[in-house]
């Protein structure tokens, strides 16, 4: 394959990973374009950029996740936490399995449920345990609990699509 060939199928790659990116960021930003469960939403950027990350690696994983949580971050209040949250998950994970895991549905498992459990309990430590608000435990049980095991269980269906994107798109 010649190089010109090789840099094609990479730049349609990325090109597709950056669309599944926006529509997954529309169907979860915007209001009521995702079912919700009793009022729990699915973070589903998350295990998105985990996948993606997993296949491209650490650098093009950062500038995945500085898209994504840009495009987060613009219906989001809070000082573009999600960019920066989005960033490290786009390096660690793109990381881990460049050094010592394999890519592998069930490494993706591990690694969402970890990011996504950091996220939701982070968000509500910061939004409600800290600031001492009466029935912080209850919203904890209620809605961060739920939502991520609501949005984990999108998580093998998201590696599927991602890994189907990039056996299409493979430089050999």
């Amino acid at each position: 394959m010649t190089l010109e060939k090789e840099n094609k199928k990479i730049i349609i790659r990325r090109a597709l990973l950056g669309l599944l990116i926006y529509a997954v960021a529309f169907l979860q930003n915007g209001s009521g374009r995702f079912p919700q469960l009793f009022g729990v939403r699915a973070l589903l950027l998350i295990p998105l950029l985990v996948a993606i990350a997993m296949f491209e690696k650490e650098i093009p994983g950062i500038f995945f996740g500085l898209f994504a949580g840009a495009l987060w971050d613009m219906v989001a209040s809070g000082n573009n936490f999600n960019a920066i949250y989005l960033v490290i998950v786009g390096y660690v994970s793109g990381m881990l399995i460049n050094t010592i895991m394999r890519c592998n549905i069930m490494t993706h498992l591990i690694i969402s449920g970890f990011f996504i459990t950091i996220y939701f309990v982070g968000y509500w430590a910061f939004n409600y345990l800290f600031k001492g608000l009466d029935g912080a435990v209850v919203l904890l049980l209620r809605y961060q609990i739920p939502g991520i095991i609501y949005t984990a269980v999108f998580a093998p269906f998201i590696f599927l699509a991602v890994r189907g994107i990039e056996r299409t798109f493979e430089v050999q």
